[in-house]
């Protein structure tokens, strides 16, 4: 064994730790296109630990140094992980695993498992998760327009305010209408104590009907109590797993993150599987590392860009086709 080789559980270690961190095959790809793997000799398989086998394997195949290269490449994303550290340096990996189910008094069908990622993509998320959304909710605020019309926005950088163009179409609309800071359930069950505030087209006001957005100033200086969201580029493709606080039907804040797969990405359009109602238009909509990445607009039967087949989702607009609209004015 070279200085270069990893014992064999220490490969099967790497690969599983490979599959949390890189679990789409569009990550995979960039991963070999860094190290300079022949991505042509691996075998996708939209898989993530089948296609670390195949990466691995391949790795081994030209020589351990490659396998090095793979595990210095991981390291270089996730330098304080510990698994990584310990695989680099030598030292052994071990986890405290449930008992075999062959152990069991079990009459289903199935051979051995032990505790596993049962989908394609981890669904584990770091316990900072939670407070980090804490932090993002704050921005997030029921809009109330003077037809009676609800729906939802979130506040970001300038104090402004995104949310739909079929929510606030005008600068009258946008004049009329209100915002409400805070219009949520406290941890023991009370109503929080909300705030109110107006909006202030004439210093700024931008919208799209073809994108189905509008960015408006608030006055107040709201970010100065409740924060704001970034609004920039992000990367978000199928298979990724996105939350969407909001305002459901005009009611308290709520935050959607269950059944929350993105089912396709094109076109300036984000369709995923997480549930919103009427009056959530205008909500951010947030990956798993709660960067944004849509502005939620709808749901339904709705048509897949590029194609006349109809889908049961909701749909956001791509944040890229936000930061156009914001550009377009400011």
């Amino acid at each position: 064994m070279t200085n270069h080789d990893l014992p064999r559980d220490a490969i099967r270690t790497l690969r599983e730790a490979l599959s949390w961190k890189y679990p789409s095959d569009a990550e995979v790809r960039r991963f070999l296109s860094d190290i300079g793997l022949d991505a042509t000799r691996i075998a996708f398989h939209n898989r993530a630990d089948l296609t670390w086998y195949s990466v691995l394997d391949e790795a081994q195949k030209r020589g351990g140094r490659w396998v090095r290269a793979v595990l210095d490449r991981a390291i270089e994303d996730y330098p304080q992980d510990e698994v990584l550290r310990r695989l680099r340096d030598g030292a052994p990996v071990r986890y405290a695993e449930g008992p075999s189910i062959t152990a069991l008094p079990w009459r289903g069908s199935g051979g051995q498992a032990l505790e596993k990622i049962l989908g394609a993509q981890s669904s584990l998320v770091p316990v900072s998760f939670l407070q980090i959304g804490t932090l993002r909710e704050r921005a997030v605020a029921r809009v109330q327009v003077a037809d009676g019309s609800l729906g939802t926005g979130f506040l970001v950088p300038g104090e402004l305010l995104v949310t739909n163009h079929h929510v606030l179409p005008d600068r009258g609309a946008a004049a009329g209408a209100t915002v409400q800071f805070n219009y949520q359930r406290t941890v023991d069950g009370r109503d929080a104590d909300p705030e109110e505030l107006r909006f202030d087209p004439g210093t700024f006001f931008a919208t799209s009907s073809d994108d189905d957005c509008t960015i408006v100033k608030v006055a107040g200086e709201p970010s100065t109590r409740w924060g704001t969201i970034a609004l920039q580029p992000a990367r978000v493709q199928i298979g990724d797993r996105v939350n969407v606080i909001q305002h459901p039907g005009g009611e308290q804040k709520q935050l959607s993150f269950f059944h929350n797969l993105v089912a396709y990405v094109g076109d300036g359009r984000v369709q995923y599987l997480t549930d919103t109602l009427p009056g959530s238009s205008g909500s951010p909509v947030f990956n798993k590392d709660w960067q944004l990445v849509a502005l939620h607009h709808s749901g339904g039967w709705l048509v897949e860009p590029g194609s006349r087949e109809r889908f049961f989702r909701n749909e956001g607009i791509h944040v890229d086709r936000v930061l156009d609209v914001l550009h377009r004015v400011g």
